[in-house]
């Protein structure tokens, strides 16, 4: 009886010390969350998701169970997961994904994030911190780092999985944004000092830095100090004044049954331009537009200063401009009375008010706000003055900025922009991509722009977060481990 009684004795204590450590077990782990900081959380999952800090046993994740700064997210082979940050950055993180949450830092003047891929494929919407802090987001993988500028955009890491993908070639129930045309991005910075900017109607400013993809819409703006060179698609150059405001009203080049079009406009200060193969091919098919006239082109490289009556947008001149202001009476308009045209190269005229006035080599027009134009017996002393470089003297790498290839279907990292401007970074050297734009990069550590984009990109079936929608019929169903087949239930974990 009383080794009964002590055997209970002892039973129950060692009960109470499993309790006990239990509970230290369980407040380390939590401890350790509670030192990292919540940066986000899971907005849903299908199959199994979890999250483990360093030093701590793996969580399961359930939705709106909290990210930390530290975390390693990984899924199942057949299930994915959508993230979501406290910035407004939301990520699906395919089957098979191990992902890492290195850093994660919101508050307003420390904006930066560095994640880290390292197996498997994600699928991102970038938030505050890209905004705020173009280039403030890095996704790290052991093939090269892709450096984000504000965008949306895919990104897998791909052996066997993918090409096997490819060469299946089944139907899938794409998810998220359309891929825009491969040919959206129709021009890029090629050299730029200062700050530039660029916005389309109704959308965010956006800062351009090298590299920087141009588009059609774009209303591109440099400050006080800034200057910037841009390359097109048909090798033509344009250089921006600072205080300028430019935009790309048409581009057209190389498009199978539409003929080439190339339409610039320019808003307010100083624009250089040297034209490339369309305006070789067919010099009508290419136009400068201000408020009070239109240069017409004939093959040719120009000045244009567009300022007073010319100008579209009320901003300050430039300094290159003040000094021509003369006071009293004259007879020769000053930069700030029109449009001002100097021909370097070819030939070019003016159209206004239902006429046309040639403007040959080394001759400089005008045309004020009668939308009279006329020659000039001389260059004007402010437009020697330009401070930004005039374009065919500036070097491009063509084949770099536009240059693409098929894949072949090689190991790597494989990224598709589908918004915005990402770009891939690797022992190999630097590849921008803009919309419509994917890349590679494999073995070899050099980064190529892809064209035709692989279908296992294109037609991702599992959803793009910036679409995620919880009670999409899909959303409840698993695709298919990967393949995009409908009807195969996993677990739901929510």
């Amino acid at each position: 009886m009383l080794l009964s009684r002590e055997r209970d004795r002892v039973s129950a204590s060692n009960g109470r010390i499993w309790i006990y450590l239990l509970g230290l077990v369980l407040a380390f782990v939590s401890g350790l969350a509670l030192a990292q900081q919540r940066v986000g959380e899971l907005e849903y999952a299908q199959g199994i998701a979890t999250a483990q800090l360093k030093g701590a046993d793996a969580r399961f994740l359930a939705r709106g169970d909290a990210l930390f700064e530290g975390d390693l997210v990984t899924t199942s082979e057949k299930g994915y997961a959508v993230l979501a940050f406290a910035d407004g950055t939301k990520i699906t993180l395919r089957p098979g994904t191990s992902f890492a949450i290195d850093r994660f830092a919101h508050d307003k003047g420390a904006e930066n994030a560095f994640l880290r891929l390292l197996k498997g494929g994600m699928r991102a919407i970038t938030g505050l911190i890209g905004k705020r802090n173009p280039g403030g987001v890095q996704v790290s993988t052991v093939t090269a780092t892709i450096g984000v500028r504000g965008t949306s955009f895919d990104a897998r890491l791909c052996e066997s999985d993918c090409r096997q993908e490819q060469s299946e070639n089944r139907p899938r129930p794409g998810q998220g944004a359309p891929v825009p045309a491969v040919d959206t991005v129709v021009g890029r910075i090629v050299r730029i000092s200062g700050e530039v900017s660029a916005q389309q109607a109704g959308q965010v400013v956006r800062r351009l830095v090298d590299g920087s993809p141009v588009l059609v819409g774009d209303e591109i703006i440099t400050g006080s100090k800034a200057t910037a060179v841009i390359g097109f698609r048909d090798q033509s150059r344009v250089s921006l004044e600072p205080l300028s405001v430019f935009r790309v009203d048409s581009f057209r080049y190389g498009r199978s049954g539409q003929s080439d079009n190339f339409a610039l406009r320019l808003l307010k200060g100083g624009l250089r331009v040297f034209t490339g193969l369309i305006g070789k091919k067919d010099p009508t098919l290419v136009s400068v537009a201000t408020v009070v006239a239109t240069i017409g082109i004939r093959g040719t490289g120009m000045d244009i200063s567009c300022e007073g009556p010319c100008a579209a947008v009320a901003r300050p001149v430039s300094e290159s401009c003040k000094p021509a202001k003369a006071k009293g009476k004259r007879s020769v308009p000053v930069c700030d009375e029109g449009m001002f045209v100097h021909t370097w190269d070819g030939k070019i005229f003016i159209s206004s008010s239902n006429k046309e006035l040639d403007v040959g080599l080394g001759r400089a027009g005008f045309a004020g706000k009668d939308q009279q134009s006329r020659l000039l017996s001389g260059v004007p002393d402010f437009m020697n003055r330009f401070v930004s470089p005039r374009p065919d003297g500036v070097d491009v790498d063509w084949i770099s900025l536009f240059g693409a290839s098929p894949s072949t279907g090689e190991d790597g990292l494989y990224v598709l922009d589908r918004d915005g401007h990402v770009f891939l970074e690797a022992r190999g050297g630097r590849l921008d991509l803009g919309p419509g734009e994917g890349g590679v990069v494999g073995a070899d550590g050099t980064p190529r722009r892809l064209d035709p984009i692989p279908s296992f990109l294109a037609d991702d079936p599992f959803p793009a977060p910036e679409n995620f929608n919880i009670n999409e019929p899909l959303v409840l169903q698993l695709f298919g481990a990967t393949l995009g087949n409908p009807g195969q239930d996993m677990c739901l974990i929510q």
